[in-house]
């Protein structure tokens, strides 16, 4: 495989993880990227360590069932055994996530099936075990005037597991604008919505994260308004309860996305792109900032020209942070997708864990529970995998020793998007 096409896998998968072009008018033209993964809750990892969620469009194995080769959920232990299909539907299953007690999973679903008629992204819960107890939490049908369907995504657990909060876009009776809004509900039947942002028209709310104790949520807003006058995307904090004490923490005339709490809620990291004095290139960088007011913002990537830094993760104590890196740089003269990891404090200690060369892309990284491992995908042709397929890999966090091909279904099936918990 050549180092175009795994490259194009690798945006494949940013592209799945929900990254959304908006093109938006008021006056002039904005377009916003914007990062709408959902955060994987980080105690729920702290946990239950035995178990990686993961999405496939395998067709053959043990316990397959997928002969459309659609996009379907698994779990499997962190060895790669034990594998067990969760989704079985004729539509594309995505973006898992565990509850914080491990026995839930957190989906979004996207294509018409028995529960959703209008095929719209809805999102769903389900037994973490088998699968059983399906159910489509947010069922929006159509829009109020009967024009697209509505469309939710990004669901994110609170810390005690009960509250969901998520993006929805599309007409709805707690939306007329459509825009994008950030709800709140109930993970055991969808009930309790809240519409916690409802800023009105031109003003796009998405990208939550639940802060640890469940008080807060991070987001990222863009549009004209009192609190950014620029209608760049910034990160926001607001309560969790309510959407009250909206606080924009960024404000600072580029675009700011990806907000993700620390393990003990005092910091914010998120991703950074537009030329500012801490980023003269403008490129993608990864910053970390105070949680409670944006203040003692730092820019910990910092690697120049044509060097991205993306898709990040807190280790489970918080110490470190596993991120994406795109670019030539001394650490990788060939520029391809590596994932690194460095001190969350202030950038020190950066080291390539992966470093295959420009035959194979890693993205997409998560801690373990106990932050000695992490878990990612990879595209390209190499020795463990030879049909230059998605897989999922596990390795040492400390030197990156220790890689195994933990999916390796071979054949042309792709296996990405692992996050690890459960039980």
């Amino acid at each position: 495989m050549t180092t175009q096409a795994t490259t194009q896998k690798s945006e494949a998968r940013g592209r799945r993880r929900g990254v959304v072009l908006l093109s938006l008018a008021l006056g002039v033209a904005l377009s916003a990227t914007v990062a709408l993964a959902g955060t994987a809750a980080r105690q729920a990892e702290a946990a239950f360590p035995n178990k990686i969620v993961f999405v496939s469009d395998r067709t053959k194995g043990t316990g397959v069932n997928n002969p459309t080769a659609d996009e379907e959920i698994f779990i499997m232990n962190p060895d790669g055994t034990g594998i067990k299909q969760l989704t079985f539907n004729e539509v594309n299953d995505d973006d898992p996530t565990l509850s914080p007690d491990g026995t839930k999973v957190v989906y979004e679903s996207d294509g018409i099936q028995n529960t959703n008629p209008q095929g719209d992204r809805e999102v769903y819960v389900m037994n973490a075990r088998d699968g059983t107890g399906k159910k489509n939490l947010t069922n929006n049908g159509v829009e109020v005037n009967g024009g697209n369907a509505v469309d939710d995504f990004s669901p994110n657990f609170s810390l005690d597991g009960t509250k969901i909060a998520y993006t929805s876009v599309g007409e709805q009776s707690s939306n007329p604008e459509g825009d994008f809004e950030i709800y709140r509900m109930n993970t055991l039947d969808g009930s309790g919505k809240v519409n916690l942002t409802n800023n009105g028209t031109g003003v796009f709310d998405y990208a939550p994260d639940f802060s640890p104790d469940g008080t807060k949520i991070a987001y990222v807003n863009a549009g004209i308004q009192a609190s950014d006058s620029q209608y760049d995307n910034e990160v926001y904090v607001m309560n969790a309860s309510d959407g009250s004490g909206k606080k924009n923490l960024t404000d600072n005339g580029v675009d700011d996305y990806a907000p993700q709490f620390s393990p003990g809620g005092t910091k914010i990291a998120y991703e950074s792109r537009g030329i500012q004095d801490t980023n003269p290139q403008g490129d993608y960088e990864i910053y970390v900032m105070s949680a409670s007011d944006g203040s003692n913002n730092k820019n910990l990537t910092r690697n120049g020209l044509g060097v991205e830094d993306r898709y990040f993760d807190f280790s489970p104590g918080g110490k470190r942070i596993a991120y994406q890196s795109r670019g030539i740089q001394n650490s990788n003269p060939q520029g391809d997708s590596e994932v690194y990891r460095m001190d969350a404090l202030d950038g020190t200690s950066k080291k390539n864990l992966t470093n295959n060369r420009a035959s194979a892309d890693e993205y997409d990284p998560d801690f373990s529970p106990d932050g000695k491992r992490i878990a990612y995908g990879s595209a390209g042709i190499q020795t463990s995998n030879p049909q230059g397929d998605e897989e999922i890999y596990r390795m040492n966090t400390l030197d990156g020793t220790g890689k195994v091909n933990v999916t390796n279904t071979g054949g042309g099936a792709d296996d990405y998007l692992p996050k690890w918990g459960g039980r």
